[in-house]
């Protein structure tokens, strides 16, 4: 919550008798290099973590398991060029509840994002994955641009 510019990780949540404090969920991580990723359903890895709120991003998994349930945000970055081309998804649990193309043709470099607002059950794993086909070639993540994850809760 943000009071006058100053912030806390603590929202106040109010209920007939009193008030209670829950802390909020938040995470961002990228790609510390470039990741080769040929085949479908390959588990993206972020491994590059900048905020980790109750230290629920695994960056050795590459995945998100909600401490608690509730309404979540999550967005992701992916950047080619070249000729390589993938489909990625945001898997919660074991459904698809997003995906993103991009394929850059004649050695253009650029990056695409998707972002979702889906509600999370406690235990619940958010990852990052490749789709079953359209996956070819290098995910590039350098200091000119990165590949990303980050999700925050809303609840």
């Amino acid at each position: 919550m943000c009071l006058n510019f100053i912030c806390t990780d603590q929202l106040p949540v109010k209920s007939t008798s009193k008030t209670v404090l829950v802390e909020n969920v938040a995470f961002f991580a990228y790609m510390e290099t470039d990741t080769l990723a040929l085949s479908g359903h390959h588990i993206l890895i972020f491994d590059t973590v900048i905020t980790n709120v109750l230290s629920a991003y695994h960056p050795h998994l590459g995945a998100f398991i909600a401490p608690r349930s509730g309404l979540y945000v999550f967005t992701w970055t992916i950047r080619l060029y070249q000729h390589y081309y993938h489909s990625t998804q945001l898997i919660v649990g074991t459904r698809i509840v997003h995906s993103i193309y991009l394929n850059p043709y004649n050695q253009v470099d650029c990056s695409v994002t998707g972002t979702a607002v889906v509600h999370v059950s406690v235990g619940d794993e958010v990852f990052i994955r490749t789709a079953s086909s359209e996956n070819n070639g290098i995910i590039i993540s350098n200091f000119f641009g990165r590949s990303s994850f980050a999700g925050w809760s809303l609840t």
